[in-house]
């Protein structure tokens, strides 16, 4: 088990996703497989002012796990640059929060 922050792992996480999509690939699907399990836990770690963004995140997440998995591409882009933008959002309202 990790014991980084949670916001820490997300973001490491993100970066290595992201250099695969930079490289016109398809993440690796354990990778975004781990990336959707600790998605999805940002809600239970959430303050009231960001859990709606937190809840989104987690949802991106699993549709990006659904494109990998599907080898859709295109949508799998468009899915990296939704949750980049969600990710620069949350860190914005929660920016002192290791979560």
């Amino acid at each position: 088990m990790m014991t980084e922050p949670l916001n820490t792992q997300i973001r490491d996480m993100l970066d290595s996703i992201r250099q695969a999509q930079n490289d016109n690939q398809l993440p690796d699907i354990q990778e975004v497989q781990q990336f959707t399990r600790i998605a999805r836990t940002m809600p239970m770690h959430a303050e009231d002012n960001w859990l709606a963004e937190a809840e989104d995140f987690a949802h991106l997440a699993d549709q990006l796990l659904q494109a990998v998995k599907n080898g859709d591409h295109q949508d799998a882009v468009l899915l990296m640059d939704s949750i980049k933008e969600a990710w620069i959002f949350i860190s914005e309202i929660a920016p002192q929060q290791n979560f």
